[in-house]
């Protein structure tokens, strides 16, 4: 019944019925792993991430349940644990393609990127109409089949459901990417996401009040410039696809700076302290009632203390949630020693970026991914509040930082961020692509590599894109010649 409560999202019920277990003698991995994914259902990270670890402890022959357990690990951030038990699922039962894809995904956020290809593989084998399958494979395969695309194309047209032609047109865009059909993979894009964004609605409005909520905490220059008390805390953020996952591994290469992942505790633990109205953890109320919250102290340390198990004895730590980006003027109130590194990149290439990216669908907050208007409005807006931030947050706590500069200049920009987290210099950071940390991240193949400036200037490469790009960003300002200023 417990169960049942949790696949209904009944975290009240469910709740009350694990503890009915546990207050009858009732310990063993299931009953840990249900009320894991209660805590995920309450939003309580910390919680659910420490029930995970306790169901990780107890012994089980059941692949069930061992499925559950590697995927509350992963999505409590302990995708190194995650793997052992989802080997032991689809040893238990072998046919079942979506415990076979959740191992395919926890290989690859480890970086063990031939076998996550070889089970996406098996995935396709068992269940050629997996399509989120697909698109992880056509993605991660270097050499893909030459019917693939064929084979793709014919199950878009057959298929009804908005998820699936979302997923399979975008295997179909990158596999024309791939043929470097540019143009082709575009049109692919624009029909991927068609029915998808009927159904999801961006508002922009809503967009720009956030943005201007964010632009008016930042303004109110209540930051203080000099660093006080624990300085561990290290904030990575950027719109998605600009170059965060990258810097992130820089840091980490050192040895005094370790990753906690991208966390939604801050978010979280703020929205509940300041006990504003609406489900929604990141709106213009929260944003506006941190800003008239004279002291946001009790904050900071109930993050710190929900922060500190995964952390560990590091001397700095980075959380790299991206939309963190919305929070940093309460972030660096609420903890007085953090440091917020910001990524810019041309709003050009992070609009084809994000546009060829396919986000959790689940997050509201990626809505504007489906059509590139939207795409390229919410760039813009991202663009406006991260110069607010460059003009009025302290430099000393905020620092931001250019992709093409990390790309022309390594070293040089790897001095700035260690100077600017108070780090002393460290070769190993210069060849961050043999970290071997896990990366749960979109990016989680291209920092394996090291760096290559391919990836500057691509909206180049198309031809009715890029002119759709110059309208679109033209409508805010943003042109070619003063992209960088």
């Amino acid at each position: 019944m417990a169960a049942i409560a949790v696949e209904h999202e009944n975290a009240l019920g469910a709740g009350k019925l694990c503890r009915m277990l546990s207050d009858a003698g009732v310990q063993n991995r299931w009953l840990a792993v249900l009320q894991a994914r209660v805590a995920l259902l309450q939003q309580d990270q910390e919680q659910a991430r420490q029930l995970a670890l306790a169901a990780h402890a107890l012994a089980s022959d059941d692949p069930h349940v061992a499925n559950q357990l590697g995927v509350v690990l992963s999505r409590t951030g302990r995708h190194d644990l995650a793997i052992e038990p989802m080997f032991q699922a689809i040893q238990g039962v072998p046919d079942n393609a979506d415990y076979r894809y959740n191992l395919a995904v926890a290989l690859q956020f480890a970086g063990r990127l031939k076998e996550a290809e070889d089970q996406f593989r098996e995935v396709i084998s068992l269940n050629p109409g997996h399509a989120k399958a697909w698109l992880a494979l056509v993605q991660l395969a270097k050499y893909p089949n030459p019917d693939w695309f064929e084979t793709l194309a014919a199950r878009f047209e057959a298929s009804g459901a908005a998820e699936d032609r979302l997923l399979l047109g975008h295997a179909l865009a990158r596999l024309a990417e791939g043929a470097k059909q540019w143009d082709i993979s575009f049109s692919w894009l624009g029909k991927a996401k068609e029915q998808k964004k009927a159904e999801v609605g961006h508002d922009r409005i809503a967009t720009e009040r956030l943005v201007d909520a964010a632009v008016a905490s930042a303004s109110a220059r209540q930051v203080a410039d000099v660093l006080q008390g624990d300085q561990s805390p290290l904030f990575v953020v950027g719109m998605p696809r600009s170059g965060t996952t990258l810097v992130e591994r820089i840091l980490t290469s050192h040895s005094q700076v370790t990753s906690v992942g991208e966390l939604s505790d801050f978010a979280i633990i703020l929205k509940q302290a300041l006990g504003t109205p609406g489900p929604m953890v990141l709106d213009p109320a929260v944003l506006t009632a941190a800003s008239g919250e004279s002291n946001l102290d009790t904050v900071g340390i109930e993050y710190q203390r929900r922060v500190a198990g995964l952390a560990g004895s590091a001397g700095r730590f980075i959380d790299k949630m991206p939309f963190n980006a919305f929070y940093v003027p309460a972030i660096l109130r609420a903890l007085p020693g953090a440091r917020v590194i910001c990524l810019r990149r041309s709003p050009f290439d992070v609009l084809f970026a994000n546009y060829r990216q396919l986000f959790a669908t689940g997050f509201s907050y990626y809505s504007y991914n489906y059509d590139f208007g939207d795409t390229a409005h919410f760039v813009a807006q991202f663009e406006r509040m991260a110069r607010t931030y460059e003009a009025e947050l302290p430099k000393s706590r905020f620092l931001a930082i250019r992709y093409e500069d990390v790309i022309a200049d390594q070293r040089g920009q790897t001095e700035k961020l260690l100077g600017f987290c108070g780090l002393d210099w460290e070769d190993a950071c210069m060849d961050f692509h043999l970290n071997a940390e896990p990366v749960a991240t979109a990016s989680s193949v291209q920092v394996r590599s090291p760096i290559y400036s391919s990836s500057i200037d691509q909206w180049r490469r198309y031809t009715e894109g890029a002119r759709r790009a110059e309208s679109e960003l033209g409508r805010y300002g943003i042109s070619p010649s003063n992209v960088g200023v």
